[in-house]
């Protein structure tokens, strides 16, 4: 089955939202934070700077950008039309921010134009890295940052003895909805290949043991099989129903490490 996040609009509406809600949550979870802040305070943009996020989904992580910088601009563009509708009403409120739909394997953006790209969980949901990577390089000013920061979805991971069937839905989520969970350990090499200097590389561990930023695992493996007849309604509801109430009791536990990658294009 193909990754939802790669066409999000051919996807049904329930699992739209679910994306959605799932996006935004992850954008301010205690968890994910420090995780998105730590790249964003390596930065030094220069005030009227142009920082461009491809793959910007519903702007969470987008409007964390221009509140972060706001001295510059800051544009997010998104393949889909229905998550990119969500952002603008999300963002309207800020003057340094703008969104709009666009393809990250072919920018309709002049090259040389931006001071800093970011590509924030996309890579591992497209079967080509390589073609994002080079237009985000590509639009890159001389000096110019690339930042990648995606998840290690090869270690997953959400149960709490062996065989628990609420972690089964971890390896659900990653056969279901990435497209490669080995990506992290691709990505070096293939920011050396586009002539960048990889300045640093670093993994942050994400875990999740309260609230609801584990949720998607659950929702988007068992929406997925529901739909295919793999399990019916009754087993999804319980499967969240036990998600709720480990967070609720203090024993939930989700593990995901994410590996963040800054990069620098050659000074002319």
């Amino acid at each position: 089955m193909s990754d939802p996040f790669m066409d999000v609009d051919s996807a049904s509406p329930e699992m739209i939202e679910i994306i959605a809600a799932a996006l935004e949550t992850r954008s301010t979870d205690p968890s994910m934070v420090p995780v998105i802040d730590a790249y964003l305070n390596a930065l030094a943009v220069p005030d009227g700077g142009l920082i461009i996020e491809i793959g910007s989904g519903t702007g969470g992580i987008t409007r964390r950008i221009a509140d972060h910088f706001p001295q510059t601009s800051v544009v997010g563009l998104e393949p889909s039309a229905a998550l990119t509708q969500k952002a603008v009403e999300l963002g309207k409120d800020r003057p340094n921010l703008s969104f709009s739909v666009g393809d990250g394997a072919k920018l309709s953006l002049k090259d040389s134009c931006a001071d800093v790209s970011i590509l924030h969980t996309v890579l591992s949901h497209v079967p080509d890295p390589a073609q994002l990577i080079a237009e985000a390089a590509r639009i890159l000013r001389p000096g110019g940052t690339l930042v990648i920061c995606d998840a290690d979805f090869s270690k997953a991971a959400m149960g709490n003895v062996r065989g628990d069937p609420l972690g089964s839905c971890a390896g659900a989520f990653v056969s279901g909805s990435v497209t490669d969970g080995w990506l992290t350990g691709k990505l070096r090499p293939l920011v050396d290949r586009m002539g960048l200097s990889v300045t640093h590389f670093s993994v942050l561990n994400r875990v999740i043991t309260s609230g609801m930023g584990g949720m998607v695992w659950v929702r988007m493996s068992c929406a997925r099989m529901v739909a295919e007849g793999i399990i019916g309604q009754p087993l999804a509801d319980a499967l969240e129903a036990e998600y709720l109430r480990r967070s609720e009791a203090g024993i939930l536990y989700c593990f995901l490490p994410f590996a963040t990658l800054i990069a620098t294009k050659p000074a002319a």
